[in-house]
């Protein structure tokens, strides 16, 4: 993965791993359910993100370089498959 997207990932990534952490104090103090569930719903989003930025990474990586040797076809299946449960 290109340096600057495994940077970007690793960042979001941990800031998720703080929105967690918050959360769990949330439950533990118990706080209003609507407000623990938006937290949650923050956290979908923020991994959402931080999946774009892996993928994008995958791509400009590990499929470009796939389709210059010759080898797309089978990492383009690969890529399908992974966005189908991706998106889920």
């Amino acid at each position: 993965m290109i340096p600057k997207h495994k940077e970007e990932a690793g960042k979001r990534l941990r800031k998720i791993a703080g929105q967690i952490q918050g959360i769990l104090k949330m439950l533990e103090e118990d706080r209003y359910c609507i407000d623990i569930l938006n937290q949650i719903s923050a956290v979908r989003a923020a991994l959402d993100r931080a999946g774009l930025v892996i993928l994008k990474g995958h791509m400009e990586t590990c499929v470009s370089e796939a389709i210059k040797n010759g080898n797309g076809e089978e990492l383009i299946e690969e890529l399908d498959e992974a966005l189908k449960r991706f998106l889920r």
